[in-house]
């Protein structure tokens, strides 16, 4: 191989490794097929050393044709499974900046893929995360009006598993000092 075809490799190498980094489709595609690919080479390595037409060897056909039919069970599930991560990290980010309503809506769109579960499932974690937001303004303005004790009340009312927690928490270490 000549170093121009080697630069080409290298070139192409690299598209792969940044497309794999930055493009979802990419890297689910790339997972699908190592996790299923390194068993089939696995196994047609062993199959190629065992006699033909021997019981070891048409076992070893038998599970490399599930393994194939596996392969494309999952490629054909593939968009599936992409939009559903995109949907899931578009609406986790949009929770992240405050944006619980507009959360929502991205959370909806899991029902038109069939994901009824996991979207209430989403909605209801982005509306316990927009109650806690709620809750923590609504300290912050109670201890600008100097009503501490009600402020602490509704502090502790938030719950542990949601992003205003730790700001809850802060804010109550500080009203005890």
């Amino acid at each position: 191989m000549g170093q121009k075809q080697a630069n080409i490799l290298k070139a192409l190498g690299l598209l792969v490794l940044i497309a794999a980094v930055f493009s979802m489709p990419v890297r689910e595609f790339l997972k699908v097929t190592f996790i299923v690919g390194i068993p089939f080479i696995f196994l047609l390595g062993f199959m190629v050393k065992k006699k033909k037409y021997s019981l070891v060897w048409i076992a070893s056909l038998v599970v490399l044709l599930g393994i194939g039919a596996f392969y494309i069970s999952m490629l054909i599930q593939l968009p599936e499974r992409i939009e559903n991560r995109r949907i899931v990290s578009e609406g986790g980010i949009l929770v992240a900046e405050g944006k619980y309503d507009e959360a929502i809506s991205e959370y909806k769109k899991l029902e038109a893929i069939g994901k009824q579960e996991d979207m209430k499932e989403k909605i209801a974690w982005a509306q316990m995360e927009k109650a806690a937001a709620a809750k923590l303004q609504e300290a912050r303005r109670l201890i600008n009006e100097d009503k501490e004790a009600e402020a602490k009340k509704l502090l502790d009312s938030i719950p542990e598993n949601t992003r205003a927690y730790q700001e809850a928490k802060k804010i109550k270490r500080d009203l005890e000092q």
